[in-house]
């Protein structure tokens, strides 16, 4: 298919029955925050790039989410996964984690949820700085569904020739993927991208070559571009047309091998 349309996926009728193989996806965290801007001591110091306020109605936010969701499941091939990358949200005093997602999926099996681990990010002084957000991954099915260990698998640090075949491993539910930087050849106007090796991953494992893969918050479109250079079909939404642009000039210069 390879397109990214422009309006909310809480409606993606573009999309047949039981097509896609996989949807990975990072929504809006609702966290209120006006993306896009600098302050310093309560004062706009630097905008840049384009705005969006991230602060629905909580139980409207989770309605958007639940559409969402029950669209990708219909969508979804028998032997399809989803893989959900959220994270801790701070309200009043407290650290609000993100498992109330779980109640979205009772109707598929939880796999695994992976503690995606990086190394830099905001500051905090009244507690520790947050180092981490979850991934969750769902399938359809209890045993039948894609998953390419050997196209994934990393160095092991303690291998030992004397007990082991190779020096390959598993890679384990905690993966230490840093942050795209700002400097980063992959770096975009987008306030919130997440990095193309953390996308990789989740391709290579749950899908094969030829396969169509889903992002229902299209964003910068790093879904799109890691699908595209690893031999895979991509379709996706995002109600923003500026993001929609930067995604295709991202698909462009993937096309020229420029990155």
């Amino acid at each position: 298919m390879n397109q990214i349309f422009n309006h909310s996926s809480e409606i993606m009728s573009e999309i047949p029955d039981k097509t896609v193989s996989l949807m990975v996806t990072s929504p809006p965290y609702n966290i209120n925050v006006d993306y896009g801007n600098k302050w310093a001591n309560g004062k706009l110091i630097e905008t840049k790039g384009k705005k969006y306020i991230d602060n629905l109605e909580e139980t409207e936010y989770r309605k958007m989410l639940e559409r969402a969701i029950n669209e990708t499941k219909r969508v979804l091939k028998d032997n399809g996964q989803i893989w959900f990358n959220i994270k801790n949200r701070y309200d009043k005093g407290n650290i609000i984690p993100p498992f109330w997602i779980m109640d979205f999926f009772q109707d598929m099996f939880l796999k695994n949820i992976i503690i995606w681990n990086f190394d830099w990010g905001g500051s905090t002084n009244k507690r520790f700085c947050s180092r981490y957000e979850f991934v969750f991954f769902f399938t359809k099915q209890k045993e039948n569904y894609v998953f390419n260990l050997e196209d994934v698998k990393i160095p092991a640090l303690n291998y030992r020739p004397d007990r082991y075949k190779t020096q390959l491993k598993n890679p384990t539910d905690v993966w230490r993927i840093s942050l795209v930087s700002g400097n980063s050849p992959e770096r975009t106007e987008h306030p919130a991208q997440y990095p193309e090796e953390l996308i990789e991953r989740i391709i290579k494992t749950g899908t094969n070559e030829g396969d169509l893969v889903l992002d229902p918050f299209m964003g910068s479109g790093t879904t799109a571009i890691v699908a595209k250079k690893l031999g895979r079909n991509y379709v996706g939404y995002e109600t923003e047309q500026d993001f929609i642009n930067i995604a295709e000039k991202r698909l462009n210069y993937a096309e020229q091998g420029l990155f």
